[in-house]
């Protein structure tokens, strides 16, 4: 792995933008004073000694700061779904995506002369009585400054530590009451925004009359509730009759949920709906894509679980009963069907990034479009590499530059504020490129678009401009099919 910072031109990006929030040269006349003289001081030197570092609150020592990534355990995910997690993906590997970036924070010094100290905390997607001794993990066991997480933790696990009082970093969509707590930095907008935005862009666009009867299927978590209420209100505002399901996702039992999504198509059409909306994970979507595909049901899924719409998402085993589906997200993808799009600045530092840590691990440097962890080969024998970590580079910036606005001594509500107080700050992959925070505002993305699903195998052969039925690799992808919509705060 590397041992130099990759990300620095982001880094120094996003201090000047603080830096502009704060105030400077507006372009207003100034007056100097003559040439060769010095306005006198009537200030008396400071006699104050400066601030030294001290333990200023839990997980913050004189000299460290400790902070919890929670990591999937993805063995045991990948021997309960057999071909959705590629060999490559490991828990390990998840861990070191995260401790390259902190690596390169404490080789250049640190924050304020502390360095970052990463503590793992391991949990079973699947199976949720592991979601205890996570949240053990990070609010007993270990003092921790806060908890980090890119995609996955579920939102019974993070109702938990938000309990307790330890903050989550979160790259994927909360719910508004998360928000709430005071306690929560997120990447996108809130679960409810995503799903309203989904469901908005659903009647825009279909030919449907009002009174027409829509499935909407959704879960039992805090999260999928929080998804299915704000569709369905949106739904029902526009004069539509609103037939949902919700499944039992708090039972743990993966089969059993995914029975119930089957069981809910044959349901949707007894009741004459034309379209869904779906606003559950792509681990319980497999029984609802298989029958609504046998049944010729069309719908729509809403981004408002983790890596619902995300690469990996869209390439899982069974998702290919979704193509010709659309999806609203915050998150971009890598072609509009014509053309790769070009990283922004940001977006090439982090791929740098990278490439320098992980070109050997993968034995070949990073491809746009490659759902994580995954490498593929196309019809004609070329090798495509997982792509970059856009949310842990995103993060990883952020969290750099609050802890710096903080103060020498932070504490949870110092280093909230400052993240509030930051104001623009660049993103991967996320909005557009660009995001933003504000003290009523405790997420970066601005804007959600909507991409197609799109069909692509390792029998798709490249066109000319080097893609794969539109996608930028040769597996199922997101094709992007709209501008972005701004979003309210």
């Amino acid at each position: 792995m590397k041992r130099q910072s990759r990300i620095a031109v982001a880094l120094l990006a996003g201090a000047s933008l603080v830096i502009a929030a704060c105030g400077g040269d507006d372009g207003g006349s100034t007056t100097e004073a003559p040439a060769g003289t010095e306005a006198p001081s009537t200030e008396a030197p400071s006699t104050e000694a400066p601030e030294v570092p001290t333990a200023s609150d839990v997980g913050i020592t004189e000299s460290t700061i400790s902070i919890g990534v929670a990591v999937a355990d993805l063995e045991a995910v990948r021997a309960m779904l057999p071909g959705v997690v590629p060999e490559t993906l490991t828990t390990d590997h998840l861990f070191d995506r995260w401790k390259v970036f902190m690596d390169d924070i404490n080789e250049a010094g640190g924050i304020n002369g502390r360095t970052i100290e990463l503590v793992r905390l391991v949990w079973n997607p699947l199976d949720q009585t592991t979601f205890d001794a996570l949240c053990a993990a990070a609010t007993v066991d270990n003092e921790l400054f806060a908890v980090i997480n890119g995609t996955g933790l579920s939102s019974i696990a993070r109702k938990c530590i938000f309990d307790a009082g330890v903050p989550i970093l979160y790259g994927d969509v909360m719910t508004e009451a998360e928000y709430a707590t005071g306690l929560a930095i997120g990447l996108v907008p809130p679960t409810e925004v995503v799903a309203a935005a989904g469901a908005k862009q659903w009647i825009e666009n279909t030919d449907a009359p009002a009174g027409s009867v829509v499935g909407l299927l959704a879960n039992n978590t805090p999260g999928g509730t929080a998804a299915g209420d704000a569709a369905q209100a949106t739904l029902e505002d526009a004069g539509f009759v609103v037939e949902r399901a919700d499944l039992n996702s708090v039972s743990g039992d993966n089969a059993a949920i995914n029975e119930e999504g089957a069981t809910a198509v044959g349901n949707f059409v007894a009741k004459g709906a034309v379209h869904v909306l779906v606003a559950t994970p792509f681990t319980e979507n497999t029984g609802f894509w298989a029958k609504a595909a046998e049944a010729n049901l069309p719908f729509t899924l809403l981004d408002v679980s983790s890596s619902g719409c995300s690469p990996f998402g869209l390439s899982a085993t069974g998702a290919a009963n979704a193509v010709g589906s659309s999806c609203t997200t915050a998150f971009d993808h890598s072609t509009d069907g014509t053309a790769i799009r070009p990283d922004t600045e940001f977006e090439a530092a982090c791929r740098a990034n990278f490439d320098e840590n992980f070109t050997e691990y993968y034995g070949g440097p990073s491809s746009p479009g490659v759902p994580a962890g995954r490498v593929l080969t196309d019809i004609n024998g070329k090798v495509l590499n997982s792509d970059y970590t856009p949310l842990e580079c995103s993060l990883s910036n952020i969290i750099k530059l609050g802890l710096e606005a903080a103060g020498v001594n932070p504490t949870r509500q110092s280093f909230h504020d400052a993240i509030l107080n930051l104001g623009d700050v660049p993103l991967a992959l996320i909005g557009g490129g660009t995001g933003t925070f504000a003290p009523d505002k405790p997420f970066a993305a601005n804007a959600v678009h909507v991409v197609k699903v799109t069909k692509a195998g390792a029998d798709t052969t490249p066109d000319a401009n080097g893609l794969y039925n539109g996608c930028a690799a040769p597996v199922n992808c997101g094709v992007v099919v709209s501008d972005w919509t701004p979003i309210a705060s």
